[in-house]
Formats: C-alpha cells, sequence, structure tokens
C-alpha cells in the first residue's frame, strides 16, 4: 500500500470545536506583551488529533497559535531551540508554554503549495533544500541538546529494533484495527534482516546523524518575499539527514504527477545533496538516499505511531491504519 505523501486531514482531539477563552487570553497577554494588540476572535485553520492551529489578526501582523498534543508536544520546545540555532529556516517565535505544548509565532507567509502550482515550484524548492540540508549538518553538533527537546530518536542504529519491536506490537492487535495477520507478521520478519542492512549502509556512510523534519512537503514551506522557512516540527526525529528524502520527493512526485526519476525530482534530490559533496561521491549520495527512504518507511510508520497515540486504535482506520501501511512498505523492494 503506497502511504499518503505528506500529511491526512481528518477529525480533531488536540482542538476543541469552540476555542477555549483560555487561549484567547493567552494569545491575547502574548501578544501585548510584544506591544500589540489583537484584531480578530481567531479563525481556525486545522484541527487534528495531534495539532491545531488558529490564526489571529493583531497590530503586529497575523500570528498563529499552534496546539500540540502528546505525541507531538515536543514541537514548541524544539522551534524554540531552532529559533537560536538556525533563525533563518523557521518563523519568527513570539512565545512558548512547553507543558501545554502551546506556541505563538508571527505569520511566515503562505505555503508553497498555495503560491504555486506543482510544477512551478522548483525555484523554491532548489533554493531552500541546500540551506535546509546546511541547517542539518550544523544541528548534527547538538545532538544532546535536541534529545534533551524531546526529539525522539530514529536514527540507523535504533531503527531495526524499533522495527522488530513494532512488529511484534502490530501482531498483538486485531487486524481489523490495523494490526498483522501470522502471515503478514512472518514476512515482515523474514525481511528484517534485509531492513538491518539497509540501516547498516547508512550507518557506515559517516555522515552523522542529525534532526530531519520527516513531513518536508510544500505544505510545510512558506515564502515570505525572500525568505522561505519551514513549518511544523512536530513530525522531526534523529537519525540520517537523507531520511528527509521520502517524504519530499514522495510529495514532489505525488502532486505534479510524476514518477520518482522524473527531472524535477531528481533536481530537488540533487540540489539537496550538494552540501553533502565532502561526504561522497553523487553517486554514492543517490545511492544513500535511496537506502534512506527505505529506512525511512518505520520512521513514518513510528511518526504516526505518536501522532496518533491519544486515539482509540479503530480511529486508526480514519487514516488508513498508517502504522501498518508505512511498515508494509519496506516489503516492496
Amino acid at each position: 500500500m503506497t502511504q499518503p505523501a505528506d500529511g491526512a486531514a481528518g477529525a480533531s482531539v488536540a482542538l476543541p470545536d469552540a476555542l477555549p477563552e483560555e487561549t484567547r487570553r493567552w494569545v491575547a497577554a502574548q501578544v501585548s506583551a510584544h506591544g500589540g494588540e489583537m484584531t480578530t476572535a481567531g479563525e481556525v485553520h486545522h484541527r487534528r488529533i495531534w495539532s491545531g492551529a488558529v490564526a489571529f489578526g493583531t497590530t503586529l501582523g497575523p500570528v498563529w497559535f499552534k496546539v500540540n498534543a502528546e505525541g507531538t508536544r515536543h514541537e514548541p520546545r524544539l522551534h524554540r531551540q531552532l529559533v537560536r540555532w538556525v533563525p533563518e529556516l523557521v518563523p519568527d517565535l513570539l512565545a512558548v508554554d512547553e507543558q501545554r505544548g502551546w506556541s505563538l509565532q508571527r505569520d511566515a507567509g503562505p505555503t508553497l503549495r498555495v503560491l504555486a502550482a506543482p510544477a512551478d515550484q522548483e525555484p523554491w524548492w532548489v533554493r531552500l533544500l541546500p540551506r535546509y540540508a546546511e541547517a542539518q549538518l550544523s544541528l548534527a553538533g547538538r545532538h544532546d541538546d535536541l534529545v534533551a527537546a524531546g526529539v525522539p530518536s530514529r536514527s540507523p542504529a535504533t531503527l531495526p529494533g524499533q522495527a522488530a519491536e513494532l512488529v511484534r506490537e502490530l501482531a498483538g492487535v486485531d487486524e481489523a484495527r490495523g494490526g498483522l495477520g501470522p502471515d503478514r507478521r512472518a514476512a515482515l520478519e523474514a525481511r528484517l534482516p534485509t531492513y538491518r542492512r539497509w540501516c547498516a549502509a547508512l550507518a557506515a556512510s559517516g555522515i552523522p546523524d542529525t534532526l530531519q523534519h520527516d513531513d518536508l512537503h510544500a505544505a510545510n514551506i512558506c515564502v515570505q518575499g525572500s525568505r522561505v522557512r519551514v513549518i511544523d516540527w512536530g513530525d522531526a526525529s534523529l537519525g540520517h539527514p537523507f531520511g528527509t528524502m521520502l517524504a519530499t520527493l514522495n510529495s514532489i512526485a505525488h502532486h505534479a504527477g510524476v514518477g520518482p526519476e522524473d527531472p524535477l525530482v531528481r533536481r530537488a534530490r540533487d540540489a539537496y545533496l550538494e552540501p553533502f559533496t565532502p561526504y561522497a561521491d553523487r553517486r554514492d549520495l543517490v545511492q544513500l538516499v535511496v537506502r534512506a527512504r527505505q529506512a525511512g518507511r518505520v520512521t513514518r510508520a513510528l511518526t504516526w505511531r505518536a501522532a496518533l497515540v491519544t486515539a482509540p486504535a479503530e480511529a486508526h482506520a480514519e487514516w488508513d491504519f498508517p502504522v501498518r501501511g508505512w511498515l508494509e512498505e519496506i516489503l516492496e523492494d
């Protein structure tokens, strides 16, 4: 089963139907602390199980309130750190309440998906992806700080064990609720040695583990004048940087209606790889992208598992059981 190229829509528990007055008061207080006033009551932009976002008009310009549920609650803390370390890559942050998973940030402009048709997005991708890769390399030395911020580890060293554990976990869940039957469990367990070899190749590459967004697509890129920034870091994890290319290249190909080897997709990949050329020649880097995309299917399964942690198992059907679906994609190569 081919999984969605990027985040799926759905019902919410992270943000109630009616925006609580407590939320409005908190936003108003943060805006006031920065010398502004609210001019609108707030418009809900999205409501998901894992997060919700509300746009407010203010005299400072538009601002965005976001609430993260349990499975993505590290995002506000991570965003606060990224503003310190790579401020050019993320929106300006006005306030954070880490305990409640709340954040308030300035508007970073329209998303790339709104701004340009898929076939016309290449100039922005070619501009952003090398900067993003450079940021990843700069953050490789921040491993302990990222762990302290709550970013989960899904590295080539840990993924084989996490994959095996996820197979065992899903084997204990009814198939109608997203679990694995005996035949699918056996097939996945037989595939685990190959999966370990994919991860071993990544671990041996010499490219350091670092932060990777894991959901970098055109709806998570904002453009404002000359600034191109990345939003929605709730899926981010620590691992091989090339894991980013699973969601990114899937999304570019899906929305442009082209195949994975289309020149549009390859040019985006090659732009991303440019900062990594000191580590290996381009042919080897391209092969590592293949391996990272293969290994990253388990990362995506674990990400969905975290995002849906507060939802009952039967509710996962709304997203076509993505934990199982992504895990089973390791059978496809």
